[in-house]
């Protein structure tokens, strides 16, 4: 039997941090640190073997609005927005 994975990618976007997290579980890392710059990839995002887009919400609020927009009516591929792991700032180690 055929593994979905063979056919399909998934692809974590955003900053490496939260693009490396995904990766230990088999996503496609793409790194992208400044939503501004989404544009440069978009052909490669909106690819055919593409099925799901995994970004932080901060990261995608930043986007710019027009690709942001059509990132949000995409029916393939699905853009999944999670919780932002560090706000601007914020440091990995506790108390700093």
């Amino acid at each position: 039997m055929k593994d979905i994975t063979d056919e399909f990618e998934v692809i974590a976007l955003g900053k490496e941090i939260f693009t490396d997290l995904w990766r230990l579980f088999g996503f496609r890392s793409v790194i992208c640190e400044n939503p501004n710059d989404v544009y440069l990839i978009w052909r490669e995002l909106m690819s055919e073997n593409v099925a799901v887009i995994v970004v932080e919400e901060d990261w995608f609020a930043r986007m710019p609005l027009r690709l942001r927009i059509l990132a949000e009516r995409s029916v393939a591929p699905a853009w999944v927005k999670f919780p932002t792991l560090l706000r601007e700032g914020e440091s990995l180690v506790a108390g700093q």
